[in-house]
């Protein structure tokens, strides 16, 4: 009894004690403390976030599937079709459990505030881009209400690229770029440093290429997006001083393309690429290639000459068994060979991943241009949207010159016509696979291989296909299956041959001259 009586006398005394407070809370908390987090402290890293799990999440899948690169190590599954959970999954974990979660604090913490217009409208274009992302690897995901405490249906497509139209259309039109607006600068946003119009341009530019990315599925939708994006506040990307890209920050270590094709000889170019910079023009090689290309001898990049070879070569993509000899006789990543975005700017050798590249938009342009969306000539956008690409990769000028001038012009709205500007837009957005690989799949274009040992007897792809999408990660099956599509919620049914909603396109249909018959 006696230890029952000083168990009620302390609880006693904690209660009284806390009576004498209207915060109990106030007690523990020092009075310099902070209470909230600054935006700029959950928007950065969003935007490191194109680093995460770079191998894993890009490299083994949109950049092998792409074929800018082909894998230099025997066994791995994902260039023959494989899905590898523990590789590509990252991708959908780190979003939902962490990105998501980071955007939605912003958004709650700030966003009735009127101080941080700008910051919200930031925050919802770059989660915009992240959200056609994730869509485009896999179809239909959980959107709606996603990154909340509870689970959510899975959505589909369709209404996930409606719903970021709005975003986008809400988000640039309330950029004001004031002074008493809120800013992500001291360096925490990586691409412009708080630069609220540089977003707004950007914002025009993404909703542009999610309009052409449902040209094929939605036409009158695409063609009024387009019309949008090009007549929104600020315009697009208007040189390459706006590209859009991430460096690696100088605070962290990153899975980068750096790291696979030196450190760990993982990659090296695809024959594929290999390929079309050399059949594209009459010059013969496009004078990009000694840029983006090296050979390694001993451990350091060499020239083609110098290494004893006559061009770049690029092996086959799809090796079971790689050949032993394929580190010294295809070309790698030239680290050394003047492009900024591998380099850096000398002092700290620092590198950028691409999100977005003004040469792209010139691309976009040329293709609403030739569907007749948007005012401009084809190909004279066309042309331009080449001459950024070597701009931005610094080619001497004559080169450029000499190389534009031997390719072959657009002359009307062909599926010719078309596969040319796809295939030049291809070259040009190299080394992002994760785009390359969506225009791919969208039109068909340009023309690359099947696995060299053949598709995995292991993979959900048919022989004679490609992948067209990625399938759901392991766990959603095991603990959400209730609330995926119902033609995707088994392990038998969520084929990585299934395409998603905006592929209308089937490669198996081209005629023999390599064209497909649906795109115009």
């Amino acid at each position: 009894m006696k230890k029952i009586n000083i168990i009620l006398f302390a609880l006693g005394l904690i209660i009284l004690g806390s009576s004498c407070s209207d915060d109990f809370g106030d007690i523990n908390t020092p009075s310099d403390a902070t209470t909230s987090v600054e935006p700029k402290f959950l928007f950065n890293p969003l935007v490191q976030a194109v680093f995460d799990n770079y191998q894993r999440n890009v490299n083994l899948y949109p950049d092998l599937y792409s074929q800018y690169w082909a894998n230099t190590v025997s066994g791995f599954a994902s260039p023959r079709y494989e899905y590898v959970d523990g590789w590509i999954g990252n991708q959908w974990n780190e979003h939902y459990t962490k990105d998501l979660r980071r955007a939605n604090s912003i958004q709650d913490l700030y966003g009735e505030d009127p101080s941080y217009v700008d910051a919200i409208a930031i925050k919802e274009i770059w989660m915009c881009y992240w959200w056609s992302r994730i869509t485009d690897t896999y179809g239909d995901v959980p959107y709606f209400g996603a990154g909340r405490t509870e689970a959510v249906p899975y959505h589909s497509q369709a209404d996930i690229y409606t719903d970021l139209f709005a975003r986008l259309d809400k988000a640039v039109n309330a950029i004001t770029g004031n002074a008493d607006q809120y800013e992500y600068n001291d360096g925490y946003d990586l691409i412009y440093d708080g630069d609220a119009m540089q977003w707004q341009k950007f914002g025009n530019s993404l909703r542009l290429r999610l309009a052409m990315r449902i040209a094929n599925i939605d036409p009158t939708k695409a063609a009024a997006e387009a019309q949008a994006a090009v007549s929104g506040p600020g315009g697009l990307l208007a040189s390459n001083a706006d590209v859009v890209k991430v460096p690696m920050w100088s605070q962290g270590w990153y899975d980068y393309l750096h790291q696979m094709a030196w450190n760990w000889n993982n990659i090296r170019m695809s024959k594929t690429m290999s390929d079309y910079l050399y059949n594209q023009s009459s010059v013969g090689e496009d004078p990009r290639a000694p840029k983006w290309f090296a050979y390694q001898v001993e451990g350091a990049p060499t020239t083609k000459e110098d290494a004893g070879f006559d061009r770049y070569y690029g092996i086959e993509n799809g090796y079971n068994l790689v050949p032993s000899d394929a580190d010294e006789n295809y070309a790698t990543i030239n680290l050394e060979g003047g492009y900024i975005d591998f380099v850096g700017d000398g002092a700290n050798d620092k590198m950028y991943c691409p999100v977005m590249f003004y040469s792209e938009v010139k691309f976009l342009e040329a293709e609403a241009a030739m569907r007749g969306w948007v005012s401009g000539d084809a190909n004279a956008l066309y042309l331009e949207g080449v001459q950024a690409s070597m701009d931005y990769v610094g080619v001497d000028s004559g080169d450029a010159s000499d190389y534009i001038a031997g390719l072959p012009t657009l002359s009307g709205a062909t599926e010719g016509d078309l596969k040319q500007l796809i295939t030049q837009k291809w070259i040009a957005n190299f080394p992002n696979g994760v785009e390359a690989w969506a225009d791919f799949r969208r039109t068909d274009y340009p023309d690359i291989t099947l696995p060299h040992d053949g598709v995995s007897g292991s993979s959900s792809v048919a022989s004679g296909t490609w992948v067209k999408r990625v399938r759901y990660p392991d766990n959603e099956h095991l603990q959400n299956e209730a609330n995926m599509p119902s033609s995707l919620n088994t392990l038998d049914t969520d084929r990585m041959d299934t395409k998603v909603w905006w592929d209308t396109a089937n490669t198996k249909d081209k005629d023999g001259s390599g064209l497909m018959n649906s795109n115009l």
